[in-house]
């Protein structure tokens, strides 16, 4: 079992019996769970360039602050879904090593079938 440092722990946390849960959920990690669990936690995506693409979606420069931070946040938590689900596919296949994009293609393929890709409300013009 890993030694957690209640610092690290999501903000929010003040409950003293979520925090209890959480401190025994993570001493289980390996370390290699631990080391993924902290990048995910230290990773997010820049708020220039999510406001960039916001732009170029919607059509208007007029993005708030709060929308840029929600879509950042939706974001990262589908790439999550991405990976976990990656994993999963890895050690189904009982691959080692890096995810490879057959992993990624997988899990998307799986994520879809699940109702958990959005559908395109505009069709491409070009394949």
């Amino acid at each position: 079992p890993m030694e957690v440092d209640l610092d690290k722990l999501p903000s929010g946390t003040s409950d003293p019996d979520k925090l209890a849960k959480m401190n025994a959920l993570l001493s289980q990690f390996t370390e290699d769970q631990m080391n993924r669990y902290e990048s995910f936690r230290r990773s997010g995506f820049q708020k220039s360039n999510m406001k960039k693409l916001l732009a170029s979606i919607t059509g208007s420069q007029k993005i708030s602050m709060p929308t840029t931070i929600v879509v950042s946040g939706i974001a990262k938590m589908f790439v999550g879904e991405v990976i976990e689900t990656a994993r999963i596919v890895m050690s189904e296949r009982k691959d080692s090593g890096p995810i490879r994009p057959c992993h990624i293609r997988e899990a998307y393929r799986r994520l879809k079938l699940e109702g958990k890709i959005p559908k395109r409300s505009v069709p491409r013009l070009f394949r």
